[in-house]
């Protein structure tokens, strides 16, 4: 290969951050043969972690790490990709300027596989840095199942519109067509539907209309009524959240339901200010200046439900991107048990909260559960005569006998000011929703070496993943192997509609790590009951991790992720993988959500 090739770039920056010696990367190039090759083996031999590769890439390179929530792929990136490609090489394609496409990179150790999409697309290659859980989603949601079928030439005719469905962490996508089962997916250049649409297959018999045209004219009046209306039709269709999302020249208007992201509709750029002004007006958050992040509650009665509304808004480089979450007036939340934890599991984590002391990492990707997972065990920590202070960023329930702080964006008063006051009012339990970085982390830690027991949750896939990017954020190894004691994580999964599941041999069953031959399995058909969709409800899927010596051992001397892996197995962690497992056999979740949450076969 020449020199001038991605894979060559990043050998000499892993020289220069002092990771592998010059003569470590000529040796590996020679038994390799190239420098792709090259890279991957230092990588296998352990002279660095994907996650330390990631930090080099940015700091190194300039590799640009992009919020998938914020910035989505153009249609002609998407077009120069084919899905194949797409799949087998784990690349996101985001924009293509004179002939040089940039891909987003979920593990940056695929930095290694560009020279080869490359030379495979002709065209040059670069890339930004993204949560690798987005990436796997976003493939899927703009490409389709690899499992289904290739690409198809042309549309069949009997082809259905569902509801556009975002991928998990990149809410600002164009419309994804779906076919019927017995068809194949369309590719990104089929994906071309209006937005009328669109808002007529995914609003239900019944539903309110959402019409962005009255935008046109900034009405004070209008703009208030159709305020009322997205609010309304969230409502009715089970919405936990509302995005407006600005992207390029238009702006987004999103639902959250059962933890996917649905496209309702979309307008210019130019009409978006007074619907954000609209919401904010209703969050009582006016003459606060639009370069600024504000946050406002407010209770609010929708559809005779009482319900309390946080508004979030923060500026971008797009425009203002505005947030509003609806909950209950008064939830209460569900235990451990009921969110689909099994009891030894549950057991531990209340054992912990009772009797405990040091660090309870909580862990799930975005809308993984991991805020429902921090209330039960902070309802149990209350129930049980703890006394319990919480530093949230956003607060989704109410609970009488917690202590909640809410931690605006911008405001002079942060998380750190916040816990040292906690660790000043007797308390027995110290909390934080969540932790966004090394210093966050060093705080939990130093709360945690008072005694106390401090509960922090964190966007990761697993609690593997969790521990291996703090150390890779800069946390100190023998400090977070210190306060670490018990890991959760989890991930929620779609569960199967009880008026329309039937079993079947599915064989992708048989697919699942440690499912037995001819495995029955259940899935839904799609009825009135589930808006045919197949699904109803949610359930959690979790693994529980003690951190015992050996664990806190590996970590203590900064080990990879496999090594970490290793030592939790090897403490008796049922991971994931098997508590999906045992919720297919029981008939909860088909073999295809299971695949889609856990990615246990491309």
């Amino acid at each position: 290969m020449a020199e001038n090739t991605i894979s060559q770039r990043v050998l000499d920056a892993l020289v220069a951050a002092g990771a592998a010696t010059a003569e470590q990367v000529g040796s590996a190039r020679l038994e390799a043969g190239d420098e792709a090759a090259a890279g991957r083996l230092l990588l296998e031999r352990g002279l660095f972690t994907s996650e330390q590769l990631g930090l080099i890439l940015e700091d190194e390179l300039g590799f640009p790490r992009v919020d998938l929530e914020s910035y989505a792929p153009d249609d002609d990136a998407l077009a120069v990709v084919p899905g194949a490609v797409a799949r087998a090489y784990r690349v996101l394609p985001m924009f293509e300027i004179e002939g040089m496409l940039t891909v987003a990179l979920g593990d940056p150790a695929d930095v290694f596989l560009l020279d080869a999409v490359g030379e495979q697309l002709s065209v040059g290659m670069d890339a930004v840095l993204a949560d690798g859980e987005g990436v796997r989603s976003a493939i899927v949601q703009y490409y389709g199942e690899e499992s289904v079928a290739p690409a198809i030439e042309a549309l069949p005719d009997d082809l259905e519109i569902s509801v556009a469905d975002f991928f998990d962490v990149g809410e600002d996508a164009p419309v994804v067509i779906e076919a019927p089962s017995d068809t194949v997916s369309a590719e990104a250049d089929v994906i071309s539907q209006t937005v009328e649409e669109v808002v007529e297959a995914a609003a239900p018999s019944g539903g309110t209309r959402i019409d962005l045209d009255v935008l046109a004219v900034a009405d004070e009046r209008k703009v208030a009524v159709l305020v009322s209306d997205i609010l309304e039709a969230a409502v009715q269709r089970g919405a936990g959240r509302i995005h407006l999302l600005p992207y390029k020249n238009d702006f987004f208007l999103v639902f959250r339901i059962k933890g996917r992201l649905e496209k309702i509709a979309s307008a210019p750029l130019s009409m978006q200010q007074p619907l954000i002004d609209g919401f904010k007006a209703y969050a009582k958050l006016t003459g606060i200046a639009a370069n600024r992040p504000a946050v406002g509650r407010v209770h609010s009665e929708i559809g005779g439900k009482p319900l309390v509304l946080t508004t979030s808004s923060v500026p971008t480089v797009a425009g203002q991107r505005l947030v509003v979450s609806i909950a209950p007036a008064k939830p209460q939340p569900r235990g451990l048990e009921e969110i689909g934890m099994n009891e030894a599991e549950a057991k531990a984590l209340y054992a912990m909260v009772e009797r405990g002391r040091g660090l309870l990492l909580v862990a799930a990707p975005v809308s993984g559960g991991r805020s429902t997972t921090y209330y039960a065990l902070l309802q149990h920590a209350a129930q049980v005569g703890k006394t319990v202070y919480s530093v949230e960023r956003s607060i989704d329930y109410e609970i009488p006998a917690v202590a909640q702080v809410l931690v605006s964006p911008g405001q002079p008063v942060g998380v750190a000011n916040y816990l040292a006051a906690g660790l000043r009012q007797d308390t027995d339990v110290v909390a934080i929703d969540s932790l966004t970085g090394a210093e966050d982390a060093h705080l939990a830690i130093e709360a945690a070496g008072t005694g106390k027991l401090v509960i922090a949750t964190y966007a990761a896939g697993d609690i593997v993943s969790a521990v291996s990017r703090l150390l890779a954020a800069g946390v100190e190894p023998v400090s977070l192997a210190g306060a670490l004691t018990l890991g959760v994580a989890g991930r929620l999964a779609r569960t199967n509609c009880p008026n329309c599941s039937t079993e079947d041999r599915d064989p992708l069953a048989e697919l699942i790590p440690g499912a037995e031959k001819g495995m029955v399995s259940k899935s839904g058909s799609g009825c009135p009951n589930c808006s045919k969709t197949g699904f109803a409800g949610v359930t959690g899927i979790y693994e529980v991790l003690p951190f015992t010596e050996p664990v806190r051992a590996v970590i203590s001397r900064g080990g990879s992720a496999e090594d970490i892996e290793t030592a939790a197995r090897n403490a008796g962690m049922r991971q994931m993988i098997a508590s999906g497992l045992a919720k297919v056999r029981d008939g909860l979740v088909s073999p295809e959500e299971l695949n889609r949450v856990m990615r246990f076969t491309s």
